[in-house]
């Protein structure tokens, strides 16, 4: 996994619970990376799971719970760090239908060694205020990718009613994500 999900979990964990929370929990991993994350690196798969085990003793949290919480924050330090795939998006619907063609191969291009998930669609070309989202991934990370898409919602100040029909962490082939998206909520 790309440096960039650590950095931005290590901010996570340090704006809401303190740097010294942080370092108490990578004292709690059993992996050895002491030095800073760093953004375009790879890391192994297993020491964001080992971050998240750590972060939910530590923290009394459910696994699930941490992810989405995490996904949600994370959107926010991505578009950050990668204005450029939010520039001339205006709709939550729009962005997630760029991921798999648009930003996650240019993630490949840019970080080296970059093993995204895979995002499948259903309902593109149909009505605007629904999309499906089929998301396949060796990680398991379907409860980040819903954090994600509320995010998206935050950052868009649009609801998204998110329904996670098949997981497979239920024994589904994949996680299947049923979209619909609300009325823009006013500033």
């Amino acid at each position: 996994m790309k440096g960039v999900i650590f950095t931005i979990f290590e901010d996570f964990i340090t704006e809401n619970w303190g740097v010294e929370t942080f370092e108490a929990i990578l004292e709690d991993c059993p992996h050895a990376a002491r030095e800073p994350f760093v953004a375009p690196k790879s890391y192994p798969d297993q020491w964001i799971v080992d971050l998240v085990v750590a972060t939910c003793s530590r923290l009394s949290l459910e696994a699930p719970d941490a992810l989405r919480a995490f996904g949600q924050f994370a959107f926010k330090g991505l578009v950050s760090r990668y204005p450029i795939f939010l520039a001339g998006v205006d709709h939550p619907r729009d962005l997630l239908l760029s991921v798999h063609d648009i930003i996650h191969v240019e993630v490949k291009k840019l970080m080296e060694g970059a093993t995204p998930p895979n995002l499948y669609y259903e309902g593109a070309d149909g009505d605007p205020a629904y999309l499906t989202i089929h998301y396949e991934s060796e990680r398991g990370l379907c409860a980040l990718m819903e954090g994600l898409l509320a995010g998206a919602s935050e950052h868009f100040s649009l609801p998204i009613e998110c329904d996670h029909t098949s997981c497979t962490h239920r024994g589904d082939d994949r996680c299947t994500f049923e979209l619909q998206f609300g009325v823009p909520v006013s500033a």
